[in-house]
C-alpha cells in the first residue's frame, strides 16, 4: 500500500480546524453570556419599576378611599393615616433608611418598598380648599388643620443601583366631593 495515495487531512490541518472551531466557539458563547447579563439586568430592572409603581399605587389607591378629612389627623410628610367607609385603619408610613411600610388596623408594618430616596422625596402633602399648602405641626395635622384638607399630594422617589423613579400624583378622594358629614347623618 502506498501512502501518498491515501485521501484524508493532516495532523495539521485537523489541528488547525480545531482551533478555529474554539475561536467561533469561544465568541459565541461570549455573545450569549452577553446577551443573558443584559437580560438578566433588564429583569431586575422592570422588576424594581414593577415593586415601585405598585407600592405607590398602593398608598395612592388607600388616600382615594378616605372617608373623612378629619380622619388625616396626625399625618405628615413620613405618615399618612387613612379610614375608609368601612371604618378601616391604614397608615403608610416612610422612613430614612428607604423604607415605605403599611399598617392594617393595629397589626404590625408590611413593607411595600425598601428603595425609597428618603432625603429627596417631599412624601406626603395637604392642601386647603384654596390649594394652600396644610403644613403639619409638630407631631403631624392637628383635628383643625386635617377637617381643612381637601387634596393630599404624593411625592415619592424610588432609587435602586443607578436607576431613579420619581412618582407623584395629587390625589382628591372619592368621598370628599359630596362635602363635609352634617349631624343628622350621625
Amino acid at each position: 500500500m502506498d501512502r501518498k495515495n491515501q485521501r484524508g487531512f493532516t495532523l495539521i490541518e485537523m489541528i488547525i480546524v480545531i482551533v478555529i472551531i474554539g475561536i467561533i466557539g469561544s465568541m459565541a458563547a461570549t455573545m450569549l453570556f452577553q446577551g443573558a447579563k443584559i437580560f438578566v439586568g433588564e429583569t431586575d430592572r422592570q422588576g424594581f419599576v414593577s415593586e415601585s409603581r405598585s407600592a405607590f399605587w398602593r398608598v395612592m389607591r388607600g388616600a382615594q378611599g378616605q372617608s373623612s378629612p378629619s380622619d388625616f389627623v396626625l399625618s405628615d410628610q413620613n405618615s399618612l393615616y387613612i379610614r375608609n367607609s368601612n371604618n378601616e385603619q391604614k397608615d403608610f408610613q416612610t422612613g430614612s433608611s428607604g423604607y415605605l411600610n403599611l399598617r392594617l388596623g393595629s397589626g404590625g408594618y408590611n413593607s411595600l418598598s425598601n428603595d425609597i430616596d428618603y432625603s429627596n422625596s417631599s412624601g406626603f402633602k395637604f392642601y386647603d380648599g384654596n390649594l394652600n399648602v396644610v403644613s403639619p405641626s409638630q407631631g403631624g395635622l392637628s383635628l383643625d388643620q386635617a377637617k381643612n384638607v381637601r387634596l393630599s399630594k404624593l411625592d415619592l422617589i424610588f432609587v435602586k443601583d443607578d436607576d431613579r423613579l420619581v412618582l407623584s400624583s395629587f390625589v382628591y378622594p372619592h368621598n370628599f366631593r359630596f362635602g363635609n358629614k352634617m349631624s343628622y347623618h350621625d
